[in-house]
């Protein structure tokens, strides 16, 4: 059954390799640095692998470990996080650079809360239910975050606020 279950995780690990690496960056936002988060989050569940209940939640369950790394890294480093691999994910109908870049600069001031949410959701296309299993918080407090960091976001870039 152990080996089955490694088969499974190595096999989820180079499946979604890249959503893993991109993810790891935009929190210690090295190459460096996200490499490592990876090996060192892959080691934490390999280990922990035997308390996993089910095997159709290891995806969620390696992100919500990898997010834990990312963040205990940061803590240990007190390394300001950036986004700026945000640049490479919107959406290439906007126009005008500058409003790029204050898009860019407003999500990097949100706070983590709702940073961590709009990456999530936006970004790595995740859905409210996956954001909070990973997060261990309630869908409710997810589509809560989400509506006032957009809130947040629009007041930053000066955007159209819903009437």
């Amino acid at each position: 059954m152990k080996n089955q279950l490694e088969e499974q995780f190595i096999s989820m690990l180079e499946k979604h390799k890249n959503d893993f690496y991109k993810l790891a960056y935009s929190y210690v936002k090295t190459e460096a640095n996200a490499l490592d988060m990876i090996g060192e989050a892959t080691y934490n569940a390999l280990n922990a692998l035997p308390t996993l209940c089910e095997s159709k939640y290891m995806k969620t369950w390696f992100y919500r470990i990898l997010i834990n790394t990312c963040k205990q890294f940061l803590r240990k480093n007190k390394k300001i996080v950036y986004a700026s691999d945000l640049l490479e994910h919107i959406p290439t109908d906007m126009e005008d650079r500058d409003e790029l870049l204050d898009l860019y600069e407003a999500v990097h001031r949100l706070a983590p809360k709702y940073r961590e949410v709009i990456l999530l959701k936006y970004f790595k296309q995740m859905t409210i239910d996956e954001i909070s299993t990973v997060l261990k918080r309630n869908p409710n407090t997810i589509k809560s975050c989400l509506r006032r960091g957009i809130a947040k976001l629009q007041e930053m870039i000066g955007g159209i606020k819903n009437e």
